[in-house]
């Protein structure tokens, strides 16, 4: 449980770095989001889905 709190925590501050633009300090921080996600809940669990799915968006931004 404490290891989802931890993927929470990276997710809302990748957010914050994705928003102010900041896509190289956001990226690395979804990437350990979506590898704590995929392992505690699993690659077909809706919050894994996000944390991917804003991995994605941060990675077109950065093009």
């Amino acid at each position: 449980m404490e290891h989802l709190k931890k993927a929470t925590s990276l997710h809302h501050i990748a957010y914050l770095y994705n928003k102010k633009g900041k896509y190289d300090m956001a990226a690395p921080l979804y990437e350990r989001a979506l590898e704590i996600r995929e392992k505690e809940l699993g690659s077909e669990h809706p919050d894994t889905a996000t944390s991917l799915n804003n991995l994605a968006l941060v990675y077109n931004n950065q093009r």
